[in-house]
């Protein structure tokens, strides 16, 4: 038997008449007569967990990386990384900034921008 609940399934006997029930919720069936008692680990297996709609914005995984060269005004070369919004540059100016836009971000999004 699968169970398919929201939160996890319980065995719940009757005190009046003496019949088990496995109480869940999730997919309509509610309360479920069975013909014997189960323990935690028996409706943990039985159990699939059912989520309710989409996960929380810091549980999403973003796929969306890009990587980008961009030629310094002394002839190094910096690397710029757009991470689902989060930008990053090897350049110096980055790092002393605390993380600010230097301007090799700013050239690139400028770039993207006009596109």
């Amino acid at each position: 038997m699968r169970i398919k609940s929201h939160f996890p399934p319980i065995c719940f006997e009757s005190p009046v008449t003496g019949r088990i029930w496995i109480v869940c919720t999730g997919d309509g069936s509610g309360w479920i007569e069975v013909n014997r008692y189960y323990g935690w680990a028996e409706l943990e297996s039985m159990w699939d967990k059912v989520e309710y709609g989409a996960p929380y914005p810091w549980e999403q995984k973003n796929t969306d990386k890009k990587d980008y060269k961009v030629a310094g005004s002394k002839g190094n070369t910096y690397a710029v990384t757009n991470d689902g919004g989060i930008w990053t540059c090897s350049c110096p100016a980055h790092g002393f900034g605390r993380g600010k836009d230097c301007k090799h971000i700013k050239n690139i999004k400028d770039g993207i921008k006009r596109k």
